[in-house]
């Protein structure tokens, strides 16, 4: 005891010697007797006697070792001296007195909470049996808020789906929970904590579905049905201006009552209870409207602000969960109302609008994370459907008009514009009768933008409204483009003469939304869209001086909008001028802001693409001497990562891959890249720096004129073998890939003799690698090779040899890991490229391929033994066995069903971006639809393989022989060229083949597949 007692002082030394020595001692008193070390520290957190700091500092040091010598069920178990059962009991008990007692000190209370969830992953319940009696019982007798606070703890991290049914958790938990609620002797604050431990039970339950037993069904009927009955009973006699745990109660009520209200079966919420409840909800929602404004016009605290906040997003969510059911005009009157209310500009929030305009551009532009009661209106209107949705903008149409006549309060008068903002953000369609109030509207929102009295707030929700406004009735409203036009100019004067940086803001925002639906150029005409792109662009300049972090990348997105519409016409030069001076001086301030870096790189992509060389070279000589600049300075760092060097490499990637039409890059721009880059991949051990250093080195490989490039030819030569070096990390070579494949289109003659070792490093590259972006860039190798020559290269990978190989061959190592891969590569032309080249793999009819076997489906959990969340984790997965051929199918047939799913996914949810032509949309569904039900004749019942063979036509159905297209302009792109086949199309046609000459015994694989898959297949190609 005395020297546990010295070292947990020395421990806690300001001296990092003494504090060291402390703890690797203690580490090896606990590799001696672990129990001895485990009792020394408990005893000392127990003792009130004790240095508050010490006691502490006993705990945390629990939290490390209990998992270092508790149990091997912990990864960190170390099995140098595992603590005795006796130790063990003892400090689970006594960590839960220190949890439970209501005098303790905040932070051992925490912590010791913390040990108690760690212990129970592993003791709970076999050898922990008591831990929930003990804890039920604290919450019972003594309504402890501590007790009901760890078992949230523990459901969040250790119950799991069979403890809660089975284990009578669940029954146990939700008894203790109603009879808090139900007991007038509970206080508030219990009742909150008892809502909180509600919420992880109620999420528990929410798992049911129709597969479940009849048992857990009835219970979780029985106990939402008593719940929603309490809720019933509590809901009109919480007071939310009584006290704040009220509110937060109350909060939390409504937030289980839409859970229950939308993830459950229907008939738990039926009509009579949508009734009650709804007069509940918008009582309570008129309440807190009514009373909203006084409150945010006081000085209230943030906190305050927050929950109420809270509180207003749930109880908005949870009416809005009733609109299934319909609401009357009585009740869209009531919320509209108390909406329009609710949405006002509270003081804090326009305060830090007014002083710091880049607060305002975030939440405007929805780059903040905060979820407010204004976004939760917005979602309540998206969620309306006809004739509700009619009626709500009909009355907030009232409210617009009754607004200009007279309206003193500029918050009511911007919350109003807001919720008709809100009301058109929805894709619901008005009744025709609400159509003829369009021009009305707009004009009454360009007279406020000119009234010099409009508040600031006022006239900025006029500025981001009028867009959106006339993109929603722009099929109804015959004078659109006139009236764009209109406001467009109006709105840019008044943000150029004006110093008001929130008008400003708002201008490059309210572009964005015009951009989205009209075409600029046409509608203004070249010389006032010209007039428009130099506005902006000195809106840009006016802000950015001033602009931080997400008014970076407006500024930026402003920019693309404004290159869409760059002209031929007078004055044109000096605009793109502009636009490239202001693009590099914003994307330069801020390097390491990524989204700013990301839409920076696709703005210069849209202002070099189809340069002529002669423009090309202008830009690329103005730009490119800096980037390579900024590359040099940061030699005698050995090319560290710098977001400024990160930056840099991606600009001068985006030059080389964006080469001149009709023309490789100027020889002059390649040789003055050339060196540079290739430095840096040479001397750099950095891996994001050799990572984007890679990229822009293979596409100005690519570009650059072959016979430059084979003066230098040993240079990339040394830098692809510094690359497939197992030295260099996968996340450093995550492109190397791509340079390998601009090497083999380019240079395969010159590299004749050197092939045998680029592929043997490839492939051990390959094989080893463990990032999947490294892998699949290193599998399009792989798919170059196989679709230019799949015999050689079956042939080569057979006879292949690699460092340190177990017992199987080469060839069965990499297609192993290539059908692992599938599953997960992402971009229709790389799932392309493996569909063509999987099928010559299958095609090929390899003896040797016919061997390989590979893992099939995953093998579920079949044991007896209750599985925890932390012992799931150190389970290795198992999976069955099976032929490749049969994978391959599998896997086709895998992505046949996702390309089906997003197919009719598009056609239910496909919405036109610039929404011209509505009719002809609909027009084109229709032929979708009529296309498909002549094209498909969907098979209710399994076919057999004859009958399926016979619906199929194999006199041109054989897959097509795809080369290499060299004209094609990006290094991947030499793998299969351009396709104008479907995915789906691919896989058809593979079947087709395969069915009808029984490749491979496929006779025998589609017999062994689902019946779901059998029909899939069938459904494809019937």
């Amino acid at each position: 005891m005395p020297d546990v007692h010295l070292l947990i002082a020395h421990a806690q030394s300001a001296d990092n010697n003494v504090r060291e020595n402390a703890e690797s001692e203690l580490l090896q008193k606990c590799d001696e007797n672990a129990s001895v070390v485990f009792n020394s520290l408990i005893e000392l957190a127990n003792n009130i006697n004790e240095p508050l700091s010490s006691r502490q500092f006993c705990i945390l040091s629990l939290k490390k070792l209990i998992t270092m010598y508790w149990s091997p069920g912990f990864d960190s178990y170390r099995g140098t001296s595992n603590v005795q059962e006796e130790t063990k009991e003892f400090l689970r008990d006594s960590l839960l007195k220190l949890c439970l007692n209501t005098e303790q000190d905040s932070k051992i209370k925490s912590s010791s909470s913390y040990c108690i969830v760690q212990i129970s992953a592993i003791d709970f319940p076999d050898l922990w049996p008591n831990l929930l009696v003990v804890i039920y019982n604290a919450i019972l007798k003594d309504h402890s808020i501590e007790a009901m606070s760890l078992l949230n703890e523990i459901y969040d991290d250790v119950i799991s789906e069979e403890m809660f049914f089975e284990g009578g958790v669940g029954e146990e938990t939700i008894k203790t929970i109603f009879a808090i609620f139900t007991s007038p002797e509970t206080n508030i604050k219990a009742k909150v904590a008892a809502s909180k431990l509600l919420h992880s039970t109620v999420l528990q339950m929410s798992i049911l579905d129709n597969s479940m037993s009849f048992k857990r069904k009835d219970f979780v009927s029985q106990c939402i049905t008593k719940l929603l009955d309490i809720l019933l009973t509590i809901l009109p006699h919480l007071d939310v201006n009584q006290s704040e745990d009220a509110l937060q109660l109350k909060t939390n009520f409504y937030e289980e009552l839409t859970t229950i209200k939308t993830e459950f079966p229907k008939k738990l919420f039926h009509n009579s209870l949508v009734t009650n409840f709804k007069a509940i909800s918008l009582k309570d929602l008129e309440i807190i409207g009514s009373s909203y404004l006084q409150f945010i016009d006081s000085d209230a605290s943030g906190s305050q602000l927050q929950l109420i906040n809270e509180y207003g997003v749930h109880l908005i969510d949870f009416i809005s969960s009733l609109s299934v059911q319909g609401f009357d005009k009585v009740d869209l009157t009531r919320i509209v109302s108390s909406l329009v209310m609710l949405c006002c500009l509270d003081n804090n929030t326009y305060e830090s609008w007014e002083s710091d305009f880049n607060t305002f551009i975030s939440k405007e532009a929805g780059l903040l994370a905060n979820y407010t009661i204004r976004d939760q209106t917005m979602q309540f209107f998206s969620d309306l459907e006809k004739p509700t949705y009619s009626i709500a903008y009909g009355i907030i149409l009232e409210e617009l008009n009754k607004s200009m006549e007279n309206y003193n309060n500029w918050k009511l008068q911007e919350s109003l514009l807001y919720t008709l903002q809100s009301i058109i953000s929805s894709e619901e369609e008005f009744n025709s009768e609400l159509l003829g109030y369009t021009e009305n509207v707009l004009n009454s929102l360009g007279k406020l933008l000119m009234d010099p009295s409009s508040n600031i707030m006022v006239k900025s929700r006029c500025l981001l409204l009028c867009p959106k406004y006339l993109e929603k009735f722009m099929e109804s409203y015959t004078a659109v483009k006139p009236m764009t036009k209109e406001l467009l100019s109006t709105s840019l004067n008044l943000s150029l003469n004006t110093s008001s940086e929130i008008l400003k803001s708002s201008m490059l925002i309210a572009f964005s939304y015009y951009a989205s639906y009209a075409d600029l150029s046409s509608v203004l005409g070249s010389a006032d869209c010209i007039s428009i792109q130099q506005g902006l662009l000195k809106i840009i300049k006016d802000i950015a001086n001033d602009a931080e972090e997400d008014t970076y990348a407006i500024c930026v997105e402003t920019i693309s909008n404004v290159i869409d519409n760059n002209s031929s016409g007078t004055g044109s030069d000096e605009v793109r001028d502009n636009e490239f001076n202001i693009l590099l001086e914003i994307s330069f301030k801020d390097p390491g802001n990524i989204q700013l870096s990301v839409e920076s790189q696709e703005c210069l992509e849209k202002l070099l693409d189809g340069m002529d060389i002669s423009l090309y070279i202008y830009y690329a000589e103005k730009v490119i001497p800096l980037l390579i600049k900024i590359i040099a300075d940061h030699a005698s760092t050995n090319y560290d990562y710098s977001p400024l060097l990160s930056l840099t490499l991606d600009f001068l990637m985006t030059f080389m891959k964006k080469k001149p039409v009709d023309s490789t890059l100027p020889v002059e721009i390649s040789k003055l890249v050339f060196n540079p880059v290739c430095e840096v991949l040479l001397s750099s051990n950095e891996e994001e720096t050799i990572q984007l250093a890679t990229e822009a080195f293979s596409f100005l490989v690519f570009n650059s004129d072959v016979s430059l490039m084979q003066t230098v030819l040993e240079n990339i030569v040394n830098v692809l073998s510094k690359l497939l070096s197992l030295n260099i990390s996968d996340t450093a070579a995550m492109n190397v890939g791509t340079l390998i494949i601009t090497i083999f289109s380019k240079f395969s003659q010159q590299i004749q003799e050197l092939l045998p070792a680029i592929l043997q490093a490839t492939t051990q590259k390959f094989v080893n690698a463990k990032n999947i972006i490294t892998s699949q860039n290193l599998l399009m190798v792989f798919c170059f090779l196989i679709c230019s020559d799949p015999q050689q290269t079956v042939d080569f990978l057979y006879n292949l040899s690699l460092e340190d190989q177990q017992e199987e061959n080469t060839l069965t190592l990499v297609l192993k890991k290539w059908l692992e891969l599938f599953d997960i590569i992402r971009g229709e032309k790389r799932i392309k490229e493996n569909i063509i080249a999987l099928s010559k793999i299958y095609l090929l009819l390899d003896k040797r391929i016919e061997l390989v076997i590979v893992n099939g489906d995953i093998i579920p959990y079949s044991g007896d033994k209750i599985i925890t969340r932390s012992m799931a984790k150190s389970i290795p997965d198992q999976f069955t066995q099976m032929p490749i051929y049969e994978k391959i199918v599998k896997l086709f047939l895998g992505e046949l069903a996702s390309q089906s799913k997003n197919i009719s996914d598009a056609n239910l949810h496909s919405i036109d971006i610039q929404k011209l032509a509505r009719a002809e949309e609909n027009q084109v569904e229709q032929k979708l639809d009529s296309s498909e039900d002549d094209d498909w004749e969907d098979v209710e019942d399994v076919l057999d393989y004859e009958k399926l063979q016979e619906y199929v036509d194999d006199d041109d159905d054989e897959l097509a022989n795809y080369t290499s297209d060299e004209d094609n302009d990006t290094p991947t792109g030499q793998i299969i060229g351009d396709i104008n086949q479907s995915v789906s199309e691919l896989i058809i046609n593979f079947f087709k083949e395969v069915t009808s000459k029984n490749i491979n015994s496929f006779q025998d694989i589609y017999s062994s597949l689902s019946e779901d898959e059998k029909k899939l297949l069938a459904n494809a190609l019937v």
